[in-house]
């Protein structure tokens, strides 16, 4: 089974080895949201084409790399043990195929928003925040073990199908989320965990006025961590998700009842969440992501350089739409960064259109070059960003 890597970026991949994978990588953008599609092979292929796009990654790398390097990266669920709470799949397996097979159990992939697409392996290359992630936690922080290959043709082996007993580096933490810049990953070992019994949502008004401010800095500090907060600037309101049993949900919204007054309820099926997740991403080359801290957002909220499509105060981050190049986005990033924050391109098209790179410079990347040097000396894994 042969394929390349192309960090979160899609496995473009056939069927010619017994179900194993051989290609390239390329990206699609469909609305709101990557849909999962099945295109046909090109003219004088004998190979049978399929297609499993990358996590939502939306062109976070650009399409036509070239590689070097042939690795086995399998599209299957190797394992799914459900006494356990554990699953092994391939990198190529597609998030769809695993968030199916565990709903059938009652059971969901620790870390992965409902409505996520693409695959498994790309998700775990990207290094962008999710809007849950306080809640849930970031995905790479759920997968158990990874195996994949460096640039020299060293194994990595980091991790298993259980926390104890494991010993080494934690190299799980240091390659999810590198975008593909340590080696290839071909196997993740992922914590599965009960699918939520009740998904709620509570929205409230917002008018970016001291007292709301007063109220969100309340919410901030309860003894629960809703499943998700948004602020919508536009629409003029904030809105809470949690997630659980009935009985935690209903006593959770009552809590938030108490500290906000008057809000708008209402409960959501599986599909709802699906669709309500989706309405919170940007479309393909129309976002910047915003990085600040919590007490920073009333001061950047209102600004000239653009709109906001959602703000998620507790993880952090806002993406800006509706901007262009110029001094009003100039005079926004120079704000962002004199409070600590940083700007980013939520993928290569708003890179290209803004000048602004897609991943921040971090504390991680010399250590990351320095392995780099060491692990793929003839740079056989292209590199594409600061990470």
């Amino acid at each position: 089974m042969t394929g390349f890597l192309k960090s979160c970026c899609p496995y473009f991949a056939d069927r010619s080895d017994g179900g194993r994978l051989c290609g390239e990588f390329t990206d699609t953008e469909a609305g709101d949201c990557m849909e999962e599609t099945t295109p046909t092979p090109s003219a004088g292929s004998s190979r049978d084409v399929i297609w499993a796009p990358g996590s939502g990654s939306r062109g976070l790398l650009p399409a036509g790399m070239n590689f070097s390097t042939q690795v086995a990266i399998s599209d299957q669920i190797e394992s799914l043990e459900v006494a356990e709470m554990v699953a092994t799949v391939g990198a190529a397996t597609p998030v769809s195929a695993i968030r199916d097979a565990a709903a059938k159990h009652g059971l969901i992939s620790s870390g992965v928003l409902p409505d996520e697409t693409g695959t498994i392996g790309g998700l775990f290359s990207d290094p962008r925040e999710g809007p849950a992630d306080p809640a849930t936690g970031r995905f790479r922080d759920h997968v158990l073990g990874i195996e994949g290959v460096r640039g020299d043709g060293s194994p990595i082996l980091s991790g298993g199908t259980v926390v104890k007993n494991v010993t080494g580096y934690d190299l799980i933490r240091l390659m999810g989320g590198a975008l593909g810049a340590l080696g290839v990953i071909t196997r993740l070992h992922l914590r599965l965990e009960t699918a939520p019994a009740c998904w709620k949502s509570l929205s409230f008004g917002f008018l970016d006025r001291p007292e709301d401010w007063s109220v969100l800095d309340q919410l901030r500090r309860m003894p629960f961590e809703p499943y998700l907060m948004s602020i919508k600037p536009v629409q003029q309101q904030v809105q809470l998700l949690l997630s659980g049993t009935q009985r935690a949900v209903d006593e959770m919204a009552s809590f938030i009842r108490e500290t906000v007054g008057d809000m708008e309820t209402t409960e959501f099926d599986p599909e709802q969440m699906i669709s309500f997740h989706r309405k919170l991403r940007s479309r393909q080359g129309t976002a910047l992501r915003i990085r600040v801290g919590w007490k920073h957002w009333r001061s950047i909220v209102t600004n000239e350089a653009g709109i906001w499509r959602a703000i998620f105060p507790s993880a952090g981050y806002g993406l800006l739409e509706g901007w262009q190049p110029g001094s009003d986005l100039d005079f926004l990033v120079e704000k962002v960064a004199s409070i600590g924050g940083s700007v980013t391109a939520e993928d290569v098209e708003a890179c290209e259109r803004s000048g602004i790179p897609l991943v921040h410079p971090c504390a991680s990347d010399s250590l990351t070059r320095s392995l780099r040097s060491l692990w793929d000396r003839d740079g056989k894994i292209p590199w594409q960003g600061d990470r």
